[in-house]
């Protein structure tokens, strides 16, 4: 079965080659990386033209290159180009264990059903680029078996662990939604709505940690977590997470089963209601953060519900 990998580049010359190099080095070699370049001013598209050259699996998206679309845009715009029967999106900046392919595609042929939207996402170690170590055992930190567990994410989940069927790949190609983010919660989202998850807990490449990660980077020390437990300026929800799942319930409700449109009404109200009107919301429609509902209930308790008013007056 082909693969498709997409990748979008900006100003990431000092990582692209390794990240390209162990693309290069999947034991599983029917692939084509799809990649567009977002308007670098460093030697990027330099080291994608030389790569390009040397091996033709490698192909460079010209239309809309440079427009500095952003990540978001730049990555669920690549879906449009995908003609495999599976999808992954790259980070210019990560390094794959060789197997990583092998193991996703071999889940895949397992587990996916046809002419179902279907994704797997594995876990990754943290690699500090100041320190050149693995700092953190493990990036992906939180599951969701079904959307009442994934609605309060703050994200979907990361980007390069997922690796989804061309019918998933389709509906991110033709999203509907007039806002979003970032194209890893479009696809998570689509997937929780109207497909399958899975989870391969499996370590399959180093996730790099340095100061220009566009999602930020992942601390997740005991103090760490203390520190941003009880830090009254943190929030439950962002807003632009908040902003992206309520422009997805207006473009697709009338798709969503009934059990689903009640679980987004209630998710959109949490910010608007007082601080008992939020518990009573988790309460009675069994939210939860990756099926833990206490972690959600002390988030509520110590956080204001959303990171701005975006035109919401709730009574706190």
């Amino acid at each position: 079965m082909a693969v498709d990998i997409l990748m979008a580049t900006y100003n990431g010359g000092r990582y692209l080659r390794n990240q390209l190099l162990s693309l290069q080095q999947q034991t599983y070699e029917d692939w084509t990386l799809l990649v567009r370049d977002d308007g670098s001013t460093d030697d990027t598209v330099h080291i994608l033209r030389e790569f390009a050259k040397s091996d033709n699996r490698i192909n460079i998206v010209e239309e809309d290159s440079g427009k500095h679309l952003g990540p978001g845009r730049n990555f669920l715009g690549l879906t449009k180009y995908s003609t495999a029967e599976y999808v992954i999106f790259c980070d210019q900046d990560d390094i794959w264990f060789e197997k990583k392919l092998e193991i996703l595609v071999d889940f895949a042929e397992k587990y996916f059903v046809s002419n179902i939207p279907c994704l797997v996402y594995c876990d990754a170690y943290g690699y500090s680029d100041a320190e050149g170590i693995i700092a953190i055992d493990s990036v992906s930190l939180n599951h969701a078996k079904n959307l009442r567990e994934f609605l309060f994410f703050n994200a979907g989940y990361q980007g390069s662990s997922m690796l989804f069927n061309d019918k998933l790949c389709k509906m991110s190609a033709e999203y509907r939604g007039d806002y979003f983010y970032m194209h890893d919660d479009v696809v998570s989202l689509l997937a929780h709505c109207f497909g399958h998850v899975h989870f391969l807990p499996k370590r399959l490449m180093l996730y790099r940690q340095h100061a220009s990660n566009v999602t930020g980077n992942i601390d997740a020390s005991i103090y760490s977590y203390l520190r941003r437990a009880f830090d009254s300026k943190l929030y439950v929800l962002s807003a632009v997470h908040y902003k992206e799942k309520e422009y997805f319930f207006e473009a697709y409700k009338d798709d969503l089963d009934a059990e689903s449109q009640r679980l987004f009404a209630a998710y959109l109200e949490f910010p608007k209601k007082s601080f008992w009107g939020r518990l009573y919301i988790i309460i009675r429609y069994k939210f939860s953060l990756g099926g833990n509902t206490l972690k959600l209930l002390i988030k509520t308790f110590l956080r204001r519900p959303i990171s701005d008013d975006y035109g919401i007056n709730s009574n706190l």
